[in-house]
Parts: structure tokens; C-alpha cells; sequence
């Protein structure tokens, strides 16, 4: 009987204790000196951006983006089923627009398809894609256009800001999102030259581009492309010196629908797609795909402290029976989930989330409430645009 119950609570104690472990080794290759990738003089550019409603905030990232183009280079504005005057906006700026109205295929996926297919007619050497909220710092479309000559896919950092005026739990999701984004995604490349694609800031070389079937309602279509590309041995470039960034939206109900949606939709593709990508990637010994595979099933991080902490809860109720390997590992799991994230705040945190501040984490905890309660799960089951502040909600 003992020897079951070990076995039975070794299982989730195991594999929770293996997540764990590569997390605190991409914290640890964050410390190491970062890998550069190679890059090579790039051709023309088309830069595509989706945009759904995005009037309001669109000519700041037009702005970033037409600075940074050269005479042979083009911008490419997709209004994805709009009904204000996104496209209008777009045209008066300067850019490209592709109109595309389809009330039955939504989602980011069907637009940059339609700005793929519309480009086959003339192609570009490198199709780049950002976001309609996003902005670029000086440098950072050549930067990730270079990398991607070189044949593989590249990935911009992407971070996200908390802005002014907000409540200080926000300074705890913009931490937690450079955990991801900067720390996390700087250890796996330099440690296996791997990383995620994040949805904004990634460029592709035309001959990548072009076999893609990007067609997806996919809540996160660009963690699943990057999965794919990695799988076909396209793993994607980390160019950590290639910065864009969004600012979280103000409005709180935004931010949780926002965030919802992140962490539901990468739960769902880590409960799909990690075992079978792992399984994949040890036939092949193919240690980025294996790499990508752990990384993706990591969940999101207080997520992830609750579930270990919950293991160690229910492995010590076992203790006076003699069961101890699940508890032991479950304290291992605990302490290296604390040591890792607490020298990453320590190394990379501090300036955006100060000492005196860390008291907003409880706040940040209970604002967790409203990202997997049940009615953000079902508004995560398709895509949604995040409202903009000063408006009335995400549409």
C-alpha cells in the first residue's frame, strides 16, 4: 500500500519537480554571457500589421515603423473586420492597407494569412509582423530584419509596461512579464538557441513565411507558430537587443481580460502540445524542439507556485505513513521556484518592481481570481480584441 501511494503522489511530485528545475536553469542561463546571433544584410521588408478597431491608438506605431524603413521596404496595414475608421487612419499615414471583412473567421491568425496571401504577388526578402498597439525602439526592425536574413525566424524582446497612474500590482504583472519575455527567454537561448515567438516584433525570411498556413482562430497562434517553426527546425532567434514594447491597458477589467487571455490560451497549447512535442523531440535528439517543449510547459508563474505548493500541502499530509519521496521533491520544487525568481528579481526586477512596492504581490494573488475564474474562461474560448483605455471594454 505504501508503495502505491508513493508511486501515485510521486507522479504529479515528479513532474512538478522537472518543471522546476528548467526554470531555474533558463533563470541561470540568463546570467550567462548572452549568445549573439548572426545576421546578414537584409532585403526588402514588408512589415504587416494586424489591426481590428485600432484608430485610436495606430499612428504612433505607423510613426516607429516608417522611420525605420528604407525606399525598397513597405508597410502593410490589415483592417481585420473593422467598423471604425482603422483603415482610413492607416491610408492617410502612409501605409499599405489590405480591408479584409469576415464575421466568421476571426482572429489574428486569419489576417496576417490574408497579408501573406496578398503578398505572394510581389514578395519581400523578409516579412516582419507588429502589433497595432505596439512601438519599436530605434534599431529593432533592422535588428530582428538582419537576424531573420540569416535564414531563421527572428524574435524581438517584447515587453510590456504598466504606464502611469496605475495600481502597483500592475508593477507586479510588468515583473512577471520580463520574467518571461527577457529572463526566462534569454536563458533558453543562450542555453539551447531556442526561443518562443511572442506575437509582435518577429520577422521571418520570405521562404519561411511563405509555407505557413497561419489561418487559425489560435488565442495564442504566435506561441503555437513559434512550436511549429521550432518542430520543422526553424527555431526562432532571440534578439534581446532588439526592443518593442505595449503599455498594459489602465482599465483594470482590460488588463484581466488581457491576461486571461495569455494564460488560458498558452494552459491549453501546453495540455496539447508539450507532451507530444517532448515525445517528438526525444525520437529525433532534437534538444531545441525538447527545450521549447519544457518551456511551454511551465505555467504561468503564480500559477505555478500554487500547484507546488499544493503538491507539498498534500504530500505532507502522507508523511506519518511512511510517504516521503513526494514530499521531498515537492520542497525541492518549492525552493528552487523561490531561489530562481527571487535572484531574477534581484538581477533583472528591482527597477521595475522596487523593494518597497513588493507588498502589491498579494493584490497581483488575488487579482489571479479573476483571470481563471469561470467567466474568463469562457471569454478566452475565441479571440477578442483587448479594449483600449478610454474605452468602453475589449470588443
Amino acid at each position: 500500500m505504501i508503495a502505491l501511494l508513493t508511486a501515485l503522489l510521486a507522479i504529479p511530485a515528479l513532474l512538478i519537480f522537472v518543471l522546476a528545475a528548467f526554470y531555474g536553469l533558463e533563470i541561470f542561463g540568463a546570467f550567462l554571457p548572452p549568445r549573439k546571433p548572426a545576421s546578414a544584410s537584409a532585403g526588402p521588408i514588408a512589415v504587416v500589421v494586424p489591426a481590428h478597431n485600432e484608430s485610436a491608438g495606430l499612428l504612433p506605431t505607423i510613426a516607429d515603423i516608417k522611420a525605420a524603413l528604407r525606399p525598397q521596404d513597405r508597410l502593410l496595414v490589415v483592417a481585420d473586420n473593422c467598423d471604425d475608421d482603422t483603415a482610413e487612419v492607416a491610408m492617410r499615414a502612409g501605409a499599405s492597407v489590405l480591408i479584409r471583412n469576415d464575421s466568421e473567421r476571426r482572429g489574428k491568425g486569419f489576417a496576417l494569412q490574408f497579408a501573406l496571401d496578398a503578398l505572394k504577388d510581389d514578395p519581400p526578402a523578409i516579412v516582419a509582423f507588429v502589433d497595432a498597439d505596439c512601438r519599436l525602439e530605434e534599431g529593432a526592425l533592422m535588428r530582428v530584419a538582419e537576424v531573420a536574413a540569416e535564414g531563421r525566424p527572428a524574435q524581438a524582446l517584447y515587453l510590456m509596461q504598466a504606464g502611469q497612474g496605475v495600481p502597483t500590482a500592475r508593477r507586479v504583472a510588468e515583473f512577471t512579464w520580463a520574467l518571461m519575455n527577457r529572463v526566462r527567454m534569454g536563458g533558453l537561448y543562450t542555453l539551447f538557441d531556442a526561443c518562443r515567438l511572442t506575437g509582435s516584433g518577429m520577422a521571418l525570411p520570405w521562404e519561411v513565411a511563405e509555407e505557413l498556413d497561419l489561418a487559425s482562430g489560435e488565442i495564442v497562434e504566435d506561441l503555437a507558430l513559434g512550436l511549429h517553426l521550432t518542430s520543422q527546425g526553424a527555431a526562432p532567434v532571440f534578439c534581446a537587443d532588439a526592443l518593442v514594447y505595449s503599455i498594459f491597458p489602465c482599465a483594470e477589467e482590460n488588463a484581466a481580460k488581457q491576461r486571461a487571455r495569455w494564460e488560458h490560451g498558452s494552459l491549453r497549447l501546453a495540455i496539447r502540445r508539450a507532451p507530444a512535442l517532448f515525445a517528438e523531440a526525444v525520437s529525433k535528439g532534437d534538444v531545441r524542439l525538447a527545450a521549447a517543449a519544457l518551456d511551454l510547459a511551465i505555467p504561468p508563474f503564480i500559477l505555478f507556485l500554487a500547484i507546488a505548493g499544493g503538491v507539498l500541502v498534500v504530500s505532507a499530509l502522507f508523511l506519518p505513513v511512511g510517504v516521503t519521496a513526494p514530499f521531498v521533491l515537492a520542497v525541492w520544487s518549492c525552493a528552487l521556484l523561490s531561489l530562481a525568481t527571487i535572484s531574477a528579481w534581484a538581477a533583472f526586477g528591482r527597477s521595475i518592481l522596487p523593494a518597497s512596492q513588493l507588498g502589491a504581490l498579494a493584490d497581483y494573488v488575488v487579482g489571479k481570481v479573476r483571470v481563471y475564474g469561470a467567466k474568463a474562461r469562457k471569454s478566452t474560448r475565441e479571440w477578442t480584441r483587448t479594449g483600449r483605455d478610454g474605452e468602453g471594454g475589449a470588443s
